[in-house]
């Protein structure tokens, strides 16, 4: 069987075919997905035929979902943890260092391994597919979304074969790959599209969700549609994006393409040489600005023309002008500073060389007479990378509250100079802080650090008011953690904005000064300057590193 296979094939695609598609395998295998697939089918076209619930085309429609949960489970599943464990084992028996030294392309070898070790698997989905050959010959389902919904599942399969080909080619111990990659599918599949029910889309495209529970929308019978529109399922609607909407596959396919691209790079780092940094200081740059891209995309969508974060406030029975007031629009504002802060945070890391990378880009550099390292170097600091980062979240920000203004529904006018100045050079110094951190220490110092640096306050501040009802005090201890910063600092800044026309004035972010503080400013003043010594101070120690690695 193996023999029949073309000698211009990928070599890696052989070798996987040969190792994973063993005929005593494939046949175990096979039987038990074949006929748990044709249980499924049979069992909900005879029940629902004999039965008259349905006629026989409804009733093959209906078993079509069964059919398509089982590929995913197929591909999705054990695919993933096929790519994770194999590459993982190979790392383990040093036979990619081996590979390394073959004459392929990083290109070839990625491709490779991303179809060649889940072969199996493929071999297994197509074997269900003569179950969705007859459900459409029975049920005259259109071949058109059929296709339309493979095109989406393909794309998805990719994105999370790639997530543990990443994993398993980073992870420090390559026996986890196979338990890490499958818990970063659940976190892509089920937490993160939860985002959406607060504005935040673009992670749901992730998934193949959308295109499914659209493809159950247009295509199921009539009652079964219904019972999907009553459990609250996502219709396959056009997504907005900033103040236009684009059509929901052109959408996930840009999604999912720009994660695939963001992994590959990865990957094809780790091909060329084990050593690399994950991603490359522009590439780092490129990913970040997409991943604020989308999410800005997704802001300025429910600022512009959607009312997604009024719904946060219904089941308290909070109504009219409410909706749209400076307190919704703070929520939305934290939300997507989360999910930038934690993918700058990701991006830094992957982009901040170590000290033995440093020192040996140093010794290299002096080596061929050079005085400075070029800026896109591993070996380089990623202190200018992270500035630029820091530019593209600010411009953002400001970008977005002109909207809010121009709107007017958020507010009318634009927060005071003074507490302005105080945010940005909060998040300036907050971000070179992280960056000084990251680049002093390993992956698990800083881990460590950043831990005991942010969580030790952050729990002081909820014993202090727990405990203590001391409010004051416990916001002043918990400025070193960010999320309090700055929050605090967006709730003081958006105080000083004008509230929309017939929201009560007296209804505003911050209850009467003598509950809370008598004097917010202080408390924001007291964390900006406090994280700008931080930064100062992490980042001259660095500097001195450097240089005394430059002298030696």
């Amino acid at each position: 069987m193996t023999d029949v296979l073309p000698t211009t094939m990928n070599p890696l695609w052989v070798k996987g075919f040969r190792e994973r598609c063993r005929p005593k395998h494939l046949l175990s295998w096979g039987t038990i997905w074949l006929t748990l697939a044709t249980f499924v089918f049979l069992v909900t076209y005879i029940t629902m035929v004999e039965r008259e619930v349905s006629t026989k085309a409804e009733a093959a429609k209906a078993a079509l979902p069964g059919i398509l949960v089982i590929q995913a489970v197929i591909l999705m599943l054990f695919g993933t943890g096929a790519v994770a464990s194999g590459i993982s084992q190979e790392r383990d028996e040093d036979l990619v260092s081996y590979i390394r030294m073959t004459p392929m392309s990083p290109f070839q070898k990625v491709i490779g391994y991303l179809f060649g070790l889940p072969a199996r698997e493929y071999i297994l989905f197509a074997s269900t597919l003569p179950l969705v050959v007859i459900i459409v010959a029975i049920s005259g389902f259109s071949i058109i979304t059929l296709l339309h919904f493979y095109l989406v599942f393909f794309t998805s399969v990719i994105v999370y074969h790639m997530t543990a080909l990443v994993v398993g080619m980073v992870s420090p111990k390559p026996r986890l790959a196979s338990l890490m990659s499958m818990g970063l599918v659940v976190v892509l599949y089920f937490a993160l599209p939860n985002l959406s029910r607060v504005g935040i889309t673009f992670f749901e495209f992730l998934t193949i969700r959308p295109t499914f529970f659209g493809l159950i929308q247009q295509e199921l019978p009539a009652a079964l549609r219904a019972r999907a529109e009553s459990s609250g399922i996502d219709t396959f609607r056009p997504v907005p994006f900033f103040q236009t909407s684009i059509q929901p596959t052109v959408y996930t396919l840009m999604v999912q393409g720009f994660l695939i691209a963001s992994m590959f790079s990865i990957v094809h780092r780790k091909w060329r040489d084990e050593s690399c940094l994950l991603l490359s200081k522009p590439s780092g740059l490129a990913v970040f600005t997409g991943i604020t891209l989308f999410t800005l995309a997704s802001f300025w969508a429910v600022v512009a023309q959607d009312s997604a974060y009024s719904r946060l406030f219904e089941p308290l029975g909070i109504e009219g002008p409410v909706e749209r007031a400076p307190v919704s629009f703070f929520f939305l504002m934290m939300t997507c500073l989360l999910i930038i802060g934690v993918s700058y945070v990701a991006t830094v890391c992957s982009i901040t060389p170590t000290r033995d990378q440093s020192r040996n880009g140093i010794r290299l550099a002096q080596k061929l007479g050079r005085n400075r390292l070029p800026w896109n170097s591993d070996a380089a600091s990623s202190l200018p990378a992270a500035v630029v980062m820091l530019l593209v979240v600010l411009t953002s920000g400001i970008a977005v509250v002109n909207l809010a203004i121009s709107k007017g529904d958020y507010m009318t006018s634009g927060p005071q100079v003074p507490q302005t100045i105080a945010f940005v050079l909060l998040i300036f110094a907050v971000g070179v802080f992280i960056q000084g951190i990251a680049e002093s220490t390993s992956i698990r110092v800083f881990g460590v650090t950043v831990f005991l640096v942010w969580m030790i306050p952050f729990f002081a501040m909820v014993i202090m008011v727990a405990a203590f009802e001391a409010f004051e005090a416990g916001l002043y201890l918990g400025q070193p953690f960010p999320p309090v910063s700055l929050g605090y600092s967006i709730a003081w800044m958006l105080e000083s904005t004008s509230a929309p026309a017939g929201f009560d004035q007296e209804v505003r972010f911050m209850p009467p000064n003598d509950e809370i503080t008598s004097h917010p400013g202080r408390i924001v003043l007291a964390g900006t300057v406090g994280y700008a010594l931080a930064a100062v101070l992490v980042q001259a120690y660095r500097a001195h590193k450097r240089t005394a690695l430059w002298i030696k």
